[in-house]
């Protein structure tokens, strides 16, 4: 009795743990080399920033699919998941883009295809690094014409692995992009 007793209670212990009610399997975490668990972000999380430059308010974040960043920034393969968060003050609009690819070469892939869509400026400027949260990422130079003046704008973008960010705004001043590409965390 007390062998049958000891078998059922075997099964009962297995069939729970594949069913997953004690064994608890993959929950979407990853082991960073300081050995602390973080939880893997969904894209639409990466856009929304926690510490938001001042002045500045979070209106939302919205979807992109691959044939919006292919059509919105540079052809692209490989893309999982993109998001876009958007941020506004009194004068100025910010986005702040996060696009996931299924691995890091299409990532730098993808870096190498949206420099190539820039235009190069006469004084070679359109491209400079830039260092924060430890790590490089470029900043573009561009010009737009407002009010029949040729105004300065700044686009920020970086891989982090197999995640691309993105800051663009139309600030003519180049730390408020910095700013945000700083408030990422990554």
């Amino acid at each position: 009795m007390k062998k049958q007793l000891s078998l059922v209670l075997i099964f009962v212990v297995l069939f729970m743990g594949f069913s997953g009610c004690i064994f608890k399997g993959n929950d979407n975490t990853t082991t960073p080399p300081s050995g602390q668990v973080a939880p893997v972000k969904s894209v639409s999380e990466l856009v929304v920033l926690n510490n938001i430059p001042s002045d500045f308010e979070y209106l939302g974040n919205k979807s992109l699919t691959a044939d919006n960043v292919n059509k919105d920034y540079a052809e692209a393969q490989n893309v999982e998941e993109a998001a876009e968060g958007i941020y506004k003050n009194e004068t100025l609009d910010y986005y702040v883009t996060a696009i996931k690819f299924s691995d890091a070469e299409s990532a730098d892939s993808f870096i190498t295809n949206y420099k190539a869509t820039f235009n190069v400026l006469k004084n070679n400027e359109t491209f400079q690094i830039v260092e924060f949260n430890g790590h490089e990422a470029t900043r573009a130079l561009s010009y737009s014409t407002v009010g029949g003046n040729q105004v300065p704008r700044y686009k920020y973008f970086w891989n982090n692995n197999n995640q691309v960010f993105i800051i663009v705004g139309n600030s003519n001043e180049s730390s408020v992009g910095l700013d945000f590409a700083t408030a990422t965390g990554y």
